[in-house]
């Protein structure tokens, strides 16, 4: 009887939440944990070439890298229910084009090794992925790479910024291929900060209208972009 009453129940199941299921949550979420496994490995490395202060500063880098792909791999998985999304299909392949963009953008050819940035483009992409990792943190069940209305995220992170995980993205990117980029990895830079430009108008298009009371004042609050340490909140 139980098992009858369980085929009965998943036989009852949409079509909608199948396409959710598979496309929304499993496949992305098999897809980032390649690059969690790939991070892992990563890590492992850097635990023991640990032979100078400037090696450490990597391994940081290299564990927050790990928080970061472990919680896209979760976070998608236990994703709310939407509230609002953008479906056109240009604004589905800008985002996932920009993204992988941005994750390609250190493995094209082309680079040389600019040892007076190496330092700097650590610390920055250490700096990128700790925000990111703490902009996921409060985001939890809301993230998506396609531009969508979950829930109104403002405390943390998004009480300095309204989109600090782009930024914290942008950030690490450009700490990353600062200092052994090429010209391809360039564009590819380019071109992923411009689809993060139009994924945060496109998103806050979409939350203005899941939340037309609560956004506009929240978004005349907190700035865009950048946090401003002198700006009332």
């Amino acid at each position: 009887m139980a098992a009858s009453g369980v085929a009965e129940h998943v036989q009852r199941r949409s079509g909608a939440y199948w396409r959710d299921l598979i496309f929304s949550r499993l496949l992305p979420s098999l897809f980032f944990s390649l690059f969690l496994s790939r991070q892992l490995i990563l890590l492992a490395g850097s635990l023991h070439g640990i032979r100078q202060p400037s090696d450490l500063l990597f391994l940081v880098q290299q564990l927050l890298a790990l928080a970061y792909f472990t919680m896209l791999v979760v976070l998608y998985a236990v994703r709310l229910p939407q509230r609002g999304t953008d479906r056109r299909l240009a604004v589905i392949f800008i985002a996932f084009t920009g993204t992988f963009a941005a994750i390609s953008a250190s493995f094209l050819p082309g680079g040389s090794r600019r040892e007076g940035l190496i330092l700097f483009g650590d610390i920055l992409a250490t700096a990128g992925l700790a925000y990111s990792v703490w902009g996921l943190a409060y985001l939890r069940r809301s993230f998506s790479i396609v531009p969508e209305a979950r829930r109104l995220v403002t405390g943390g992170p998004y009480s300095l910024s309204r989109h600090p995980v782009y930024l914290g993205e942008i950030a690490t990117a450009l700490g990353i291929n600062i200092a052994t980029g090429g010209w391809l990895s360039a564009l590819a830079i380019a071109y992923f900060i411009v689809c993060e430009l139009l994924r945060i108008g496109w998103e806050e298009r979409i939350l203005a209208q899941a939340f037309p009371a609560e956004y506009p004042l929240y978004a005349r609050r907190v700035p865009r972009y950048v946090p401003n340490p002198l700006r009332r909140r």
